[in-house]
């Protein structure tokens, strides 16, 4: 049977603590049983180190592996994938911890713990995560060091020192390889099980679903404008169209007489670009002369849809986004990690779009035998009204004039759900006012739509850059009229005007959101940590998560011109030798003496401490005759310097270094207040 390997007192620590926060990312996303698996491995490991346990026999570390095996296979039906991958990794470098018997588990289990710190990034990559696993790493190197000196009067916190300065070291070098290796696809890039949560809106809208998203304080996506942030009345960040109605839900939708390709533009496609695509290009100079143009960056949240949010009319830097003929965003794949896309809005150029036959079709499709009341009010209203805008007017008016009121939680509405909420209940989110007012329009011949979205934003003043959170999700609508176009119409603006101008939180004074934001107004300290920290994240998405292969190779265009493998190469050569040198040079020319022991060290600092205090001593003295002669010169430290003798004495001869070091430094710390030993004065301590 194979020697039990002990891991040293002073490394252990190290080696249990850097285990436990290596793992302890995962817990929060992981299954239940991965959960208690760690702490009881962990527990387990003390209590052997300890001598309250026996090391695990074969059967019982091939049923713990049996049932992790089993339980990931639960979890996610397969042991492949990122997500039971790394579940099994997690539980793996656990029973790793508790079966460790030789010096070489010690060296596997270091290097699985590496491991598992790198898949931490594939569900963390704030700067946060970042620091967390760097200080995770420096417990794991700690352990490194303290392994390989098994020598009883080693400290742990030596060890962790030496960790630190090879961390120290690596930076530079890893900031070189950061900026001009040549970038791949990140870990976190890494396709995860659909059973993973979606976020962020619906591809449908029934009444009250906009209004639950909007009790969220999640962040939905941060926008750096270049130049001014346009007011909050403009900023209706678009992401969804919904087309069809069947009495209650609103649904996306797509004429049956266009095509995918005709729908969809994306300019890196090979085929050729849609007719609609081809005027809004024509017509952006024109656009840009009548109204603003807005250029923005976006850093959007995970949500695993793949539409985008922005302005309207958008046109994405990035030729892999796609232009959708109802004029959203959307991208190929979905978004299981954060997306940064650059884009130019265009809102004048929504004149400029056709109204093709199929899309006025489907722009005033309503379903048969449903909200008769209203239908017939549209009719009656359009026919005194003479226009489509004379109407849109008279129907807002209608809302801001009578009692109809903005809430988070209205009442629930039946089959007619238009004819029950306008004539009725009166009570609703900006669903109800969209829903309804589309309704009305459509009813009345005039082709209407729903966009779902955004609408407003926070400025962050330390970074000049909006953050726009679940609780912003807001719909609205737009309705076709000949000369003019899509015109956006907000029927919420008629009834809450305060929740475009300032915010949910201004319409909403009774509700739990309005009570978070009055905390954040009350402690403004609060307010500018959370937006110094927001700051923070933002940074780091631009200058580190978003650093690609388009950022590193204009990067590197500014830097060595044209940019080749020759290139890269010799900068790195460059780089690497600029770095290395100086500690090249330090290392050759430092002078190092012999090694100390912790013994040797504390002798050599007592000598030090008693010259300084202005005795003659020699540098040869064994431990008994530097008592003798120090208390000699000084008399008053003679009781202090017998006891630190016996005790160095015990400590070399007698197996006791850990202890006994604490009492030698205890002594030194009592003959710092003795009076000197020349001139009787009193010397301060330090």
């Amino acid at each position: 049977m194979a020697r039990v390997y002990q891991v040293p007192h002073h490394a252990f620590g190290w080696l249990v603590a850097g285990t436990f926060m290596a793992a302890l990312p995962h817990l929060i996303h992981g299954p239940l049983w991965l959960r208690i698996l760690l702490p009881a491995t962990v527990l387990g490991r003390i209590l052997i180190q300890r001598g309250r346990l026996p090391m695990p026999g074969r059967v019982l570390r091939v049923i713990l592996l049996g049932g992790v095996l089993l339980g990931t296979l639960y979890t996610h039906g397969t042991v492949l994938g990122p997500d039971a991958g790394t579940c099994l990794l997690v539980a793996a470098f656990a029973l790793k911890l508790l079966e460790m018997v030789r010096l070489r588990d010690a060296y596997v289990l270091l290097v699985l713990g590496y491991f598992v710190l790198a898949t931490t990034f594939l569900f963390y990559q704030g700067p946060i995560a970042s620091l967390y696993v760097l200080l995770s790493m420096l417990c794991l190197t700690a352990a490194l060091p303290g392994i390989n000196h098994p020598e009883a009067g080693a400290r742990a916190w030596r060890h962790f020192r030496l960790a630190l300065v090879m961390l120290l070291q690596a930076v530079p070098l890893m900031l070189l390889l950061f900026v001009l290796v040549p970038r791949i696809s990140p870990l976190w890039s890494l396709e995860f099980s659909q059973e993973r949560s979606r976020t962020g809106m619906s591809d449908s809208m029934a009444p009250g679903e906009v209004s639950h998203l909007s009790q969220s304080r999640e962040l939905a996506f941060r926008v750096e404008f270049e130049g001014a942030v346009p007011p909050p009345a403009a900023r209706y960040w678009r992401g969804l169209t919904y087309a069809w109605f069947d009495g209650r839900r609103w649904s996306q939708a797509r004429p049956q007489e266009i095509s995918q390709a005709d729908y969809v533009w994306f300019p890196a496609s090979p085929q050729p670009r849609p007719d609609w695509a081809a005027t809004l290009v024509a017509a952006r100079d024109e656009a840009a002369a009548r109204g603003p143009v807005y250029r923005y960056r976006v850093v959007q949240e995970p949500s695993r849809r793949n539409w985008l949010y922005a302005l309207a009319v958008p046109f994405a830097d990035d030729t892999r986004l796609g232009l959708v003929r109802d004029l959203r965003l959307v991208s190929r794949e979905e978004l299981n990690q954060r997306r940064d896309y650059r884009v130019t809005s265009y809102p004048a150029l929504r004149s400029s779009m056709p109204m093709s036959p199929a899309d006025e079709a489907i722009s005033l499709q309503l379903p048969e035998g449903f909200n008769p009341r209203a239908r017939e009010m549209a009719r009656r209203w359009y026919r005194e009204a003479g226009s489509a805008e004379a109407y849109a007017n008279r129907l807002l008016r209608w809302f801001r004039e009578e009692s109809f009121y903005y809430t988070l939680e209205p009442p629930l509405l039946g089959e007619h759900t238009v004819d029950e909420f306008l004539f009725g209940s009166r009570r609703g989110f900006c669903e109800h006012y969209a829903s309804a007012f589309a309704f009305m329009m459509r009813a009345a011949g005039v082709p209407a739509r729903i966009v779902a979205g955004y609408q407003g934003g926070e400025l962050n003043p330390v970074g000049n850059h909006l953050r726009v959170h679940q609780y912003h999700a807001h719909a609205w609508t737009e309705i076709w009229l000949p000369g003019s176009g899509w015109v956006e119409v907000d029927p919420t603006a008629a009834v809450a005007p305060s929740r475009i101008e300032m915010g949910p939180e201004a319409a909403l004074q009774d509700d739990p959101l309005a009570d978070f934001q009055g905390i954040m107004r009350d402690l403004p300290w609060l307010q500018q940590l959370s937006n110094r920290f927001d700051y923070v994240q933002f940074i780091w998405q631009k200058w580190v998560l978003d650093y690609d292969e388009s950022s590193q190779l204009s990067l590197l265009q500014r830097w060595l011109g044209d940019v080749s493998p020759a290139r890269i190469g010799m900068a790195l050569a460059a780089g690497a030798a600029v770095l290395l040198m100086p500690v090249a040079l330090w290392v050759l020319l430092r002078r190092r003496g012999p090694g100390r022991t912790p013994m040797q060290r504390e002798y050599r600092a007592m000598l030090k401490q008693l010259r300084g205090r202005g005795l003659v001593l020699s540098d040869d003295l064994p431990p008994r005759r530097l008592v003798r002669e120090a208390g000699g010169q000084w008399p008053a430290a003679r009781p202090v310097l017998k006891k630190w003798g016996r005790a160095f004495e015990e400590s070399v001869y007698g197996g006791q270094a850990g202890t006994s070091l604490r009492a030698l430094r205890r002594y030194r710390r009592q003959l710092r207040w003795l009076r000197g030993a020349r001139g009787g004065q009193h010397v301060s301590p330090g």
